[in-house]
């Protein structure tokens, strides 16, 4: 095969990979929240209340698909609208108490899927993952 047919298999795999990862993410962590549900109280938790257009760039969803993530997450009480105190025309989503329940007790499922996934991946193995995927990451300042 040649490097461009090596990229498209690869591309197929990693879209294969992930399709893999949602669905024993339905059924393993028994939970209604979805992976971007789960990803955006991460973010909050670990980086404070956030404006809707931030999570929806780093998750790598649309605005439109951002406010059904975040009207779900505000109808279950995982996260709460919050004005900005300097800028009242900018709401920011908040983690509330109950999200970070429900964040710590779907972290150790969420463990046991991940070693799961990458189980049949020796360390050396996880490592140059590693590297390979930092690599075609952009930098981020």
């Amino acid at each position: 095969m040649n490097l461009h047919d090596n990229i498209v298999e690869l591309f197929g795999l990693i879209r294969q990979h992930n399709r893999t990862w949602r669905n024993e993410w339905a059924k393993d962590i028994e939970s209604d929240l979805s992976i971007s549900q789960v990803q955006a109280l991460d973010i909050l938790q670990a980086e404070g209340a956030r404006p809707s257009s931030y999570l929806s760039n780093i998750l790598g969803v649309t605005s439109g698909g951002m406010t059904v993530i975040s009207d779900k997450l505000v109808k279950q009480q995982l996260v709460e609208r919050v004005n900005d105190p300097n800028d009242r025309r900018v709401v920011k989503l908040e983690i509330t108490d109950l999200g970070k329940h429900t964040l710590a007790s779907i972290q150790d499922k969420r463990v046991a899927l991940m070693e799961k996934m990458f189980s049949s991946l020796s360390e050396d193995d996880i490592h140059r993952m590693l590297n390979i995927y930092r690599k075609l990451l952009p930098t981020r300042e």
